[in-house]
């Protein structure tokens, strides 16, 4: 027994795993993560697992994606072979006298690439089959094309190193003179002793035969040495033929054809850093991390300095003059956001009310509000459904009854969306509003071009921009959630603020208010059309109102005026209210010092704030010219629900707990306050008001669609199915009886 231990432990492949343990756990923490997120135990709520278990191309899932995610992930595997070959060839120079040196040192550093091969099939099939309700023969041509793209690039990665073999061969035959002069050298007797050697007796010398490691102590040194180096640098071509495909792939993404799956990308970014990491270990050796410190100092200081400028910007305002861009202090919001300005937009609002007043069938018509909820694709969703079903049942009246929308995050997405549906069906009749192919639209996929985006064009996106009137703009992340939210809804939100001040105006189209959340203080960024001052701060009794208020809110109309900010796309403007951090880029806007705002949800996820506030501003009118206001929430989650209290806590609950329980009760908060808000409202209102909330309840709560920009096959019927449950049917009543009374 003792023996075969012995020889289980000088064995190559065993002696590999140690070594890449012992010595570079970060390349091993890479392979870790790509487990992780395959698995979805990292970035699950991100949807990370669906880029490698579902790719999409060209707008689909199809053998084409998982052909190509079978070719990065090769290329990965290979990048691992290659960078661990160049790091260890010092501790196993019996390989040398090997033939085809290379192809023996993978077959040995198999364990880990074959490991994750056998991991990512399994999540697949059980991932298609249960997701995505594919049948067995789709999910067999699938894993075909997966297994393809691998085999692919490991041929071609093998015959280049096969002939690399007999290129090195003859330049070694050049540089000693020939054959004769190179078996003069090998048979040379000399000591020499490799004191950093694997002690390794056996090795794998083809698939199915292991063969005895020859001693290599007579060999001359140089002679091996030899070898290697030139293994090495046809190891490190195959490397930067990965970095320089990454940086056309970053100038070509914008075309679809060349707009890989997101999973691929990251897999090729993935090869590119290893091979960094690996580089700078085989070339600096003990300096490589004080070197690499001092290469992020350098570049954190040359992105200080706007040498380096990877900021995202507000397309289509104006960022050129700095002497124009307004001062973010209290004394700008005093004088800008003045009781009287307050009541000269609220003046112009009142118009915009008594239009849509005449344009009611009734003297005394329901006025709805309407509220919804953040939640990425999962609230976009939701909102699209609600809004067409309602809208179909009640004969068009839910929507000719609204005057204001506001909200958060994907639930402006869907809002947004149909809101354009409504505005082109009232001038056009080519629109059909009621088609369920809107639905699915919204609900296509954006994770993909974010973070194939991410992964391959962010960190070059300061060399590639756009103009919108003489202004430039980074092509990054951001930029292509624009495009791929344009691409998926057909173009019809392609528009600037400017396009829609006249149809809300006119009392075609409920008023949509925009919100996104200033991360410097907290404040509230009110995006509109229409100037909206009277927003900016909690009302006070007549006589107190200049002296207690306090500006929580920036009106963007107002603020940026001599930014253009009826230029803003309309798109930037909801990408502002969607930006969940990390996954979409916070956006810079043009102040003196520069601000950055992102998601909306930070603030009021469900937008009842200020939806609360302009009902009390217009309290009065209200109360003269309506029967009945409905408060309309359409959420992405149940409210009033109660998370499961943990029997017995451990020690990672005590340490964590603290650290997580603002993040982990947010919407909680926010729920509680706002409650409380909408009970004030029945006090200020004479006429009756109604809250009516649509929830996104799944069938199952462990099947509940994940807060992320990609929705699987199951989520999708899942939320559809959410329309006809007990709560939301309630709702749908009340709704109707509230409409028609």
């Amino acid at each position: 027994m003792k023996k075969w231990n012995i020889v289980f432990y000088r064995f190559f492949p065993v002696q590999l795993t140690l070594l890449h343990l012992r010595h570079y756990p970060l390349l091993l923490l890479i392979w870790v993560m790509l487990f992780a997120m395959v698995g979805g135990n990292f970035a699950r709520s991100f949807g990370a697992h669906t880029l490698f278990l579902d790719p999409e191309y060209l707008g689909q899932v199809s053998f084409y994606g998982f052909l190509i995610l079978g070719v990065t992930t090769g290329t990965f595997m290979m990048s691992w072979n290659i960078t661990t070959f160049i790091l260890h060839s010092k501790r196993f120079r019996f390989l040398a006298t090997t033939t085809q040196p290379f192809f023996k040192y993978c077959l040995n550093n198999a364990f880990i690439p074959v490991l994750f091969y056998a991991y990512t099939i399994w999540k697949m099939v059980a991932y298609q089959r249960y997701e995505e309700l594919a049948d067995w023969p789709t999910i067999g041509f699938f894993i075909e094309g997966y297994t393809l793209g691998i085999l692919l690039v490991v041929f071609i990665s093998f015959f280049y190193f096969f002939n690399a073999d007999r290129t090195i061969l003859k330049s070694l035959q050049r540089r000693m003179g020939g054959p004769r002069k190179i078996l003069a050298q090998v048979l040379k007797k000399e000591e020499y002793r490799d004191e950093e050697a694997l002690p390794v007796k056996y090795y794998f010398n083809s698939p199915l035969k292991i063969r005895r490691a020859r001693d290599v102590s007579h060999y001359d040194p140089l002679f091996l040495a030899s070898i290697f180096r030139e293994h090495h640098f046809a190891a490190v071509l195959s490397i930067l033929f990965a970095f320089v495909l990454m940086i056309m792939l970053s100038y070509l993404i914008s075309l679809p054809v060349f707009r890989i799956p997101a999973g691929s990308s990251i897999l090729l970014f993935l090869t590119v850093l290893m091979g960094i990491l690996g580089a700078f270990s085989y070339f600096f050796g003990s300096w490589a991390l004080p070197i690499a410190a001092g290469l992020l100092l350098l570049v954190n200081l040359l992105i200080k300095l706007d040498v380096i400028d990877t900021r995202s910007k507000a397309y289509g305002l104006d960022y050129r003059y700095r002497s124009l861009r307004p001062a973010y202090q209290l004394r700008t919001f005093d004088s800008l956001f003045t009781p009287q300005r307050a009541q000269q937009d609220a003046n112009l609002t009142l118009q915009i009310l008594n239009r849509w007043y005449h344009r009611q069938a009734t003297e005394k018509p329901p006025l709805v509000i309407m509220n919804v909820s953040g939640g990425g694709s999962r609230a976009a969703t939701w909102a699209m459904e609600v809004l067409l079903h309602a809208d179909s049942l009640s004969k068009g009246q839910l929507m000719k009854h609204t005057v204001f929308i506001t909200g958060a995050s994907g639930g402006m997405l869907g809002a947004a969306y149909f809101r354009e549906l409504y505005l082109r069906a009232r001038t056009s009749h080519s629109v059909n509003l009621y088609d369920h192919q809107y639905v699915d639209n919204i609900a296509r996929d954006l994770l993909n071009a974010i973070l194939s985006y991410y992964a391959v064009n962010d960190y070059f996106s300061f060399f590639q921009f756009f103009t919108i009137d003489s202004n430039r703009y980074a092509k990054d992340r951001g930029y292509a959630f624009e495009q791929q939210l344009n691409l998926n809804t057909g173009g019809v939100l392609e528009k600037s603020l400017a396009d829609y001040e006249k149809p809300e105006s006119d009392g075609l189209i409920p008023l949509l208010l925009i919100t996104a959340t200033i991360t410097a203080d907290g404040r509230c960024l009110l995006i509109s059309p229409q100037h909206m001052s009277y927003l900016c701060y909690p009302r006070m009794p007549a006589g107190i109102d200049s002296l207690h208020r306090v500006i929580d809110a920036i009106d963007f109309m107002t603020y940026f005026a001599a930014q253009h900010p009826q230029k803003l796309l309309f798109t930037n403007a909801l990408r502002m209210s969607a930006t969940f951090p990390y996954i979409l880029p916070n956006v810079y806007l043009p102040t003196r010092p520069i601000i950055d705002v992102m998601d909306a949800g930070l603030r009021d996820n469900y937008g009842q704030e200020m939806s609360l506030r302009f009902l009390y501003v217009f309290r009065d009118w209200v109360n003269t010219h309506t029967s009945r206001v409905i408060f309309l929430q359409i959420r992405d989650n149940p409210r009033d629900t109660l998370s499961p209290v943990a029997q017995q806590k451990d020690l990672r609950d005590m340490l964590l707990e603290p650290l997580f329980t603002v993040q982990k009760n947010w919407d909680h908060f926010q729920d509680y306050y706002q409650n409380d808000m909408i009970s004030y409202a029945r006090h200020f209102l004479t006429v009756p008001f109604e809250h009516i909330v649509f929830q996104y309840i799944p069938q199952s709560h462990q099947q509940s669609a994940p807060l992320n920009w990609h929705l699987t096959t199951r989520e999708k019927q899942d939320i559809h199915q959410a329309l006809y449950n007990k709560s939301n049917q309630a709702a749908l009543r009340q709704l109707m009886r509230a409409l028609n009374e």
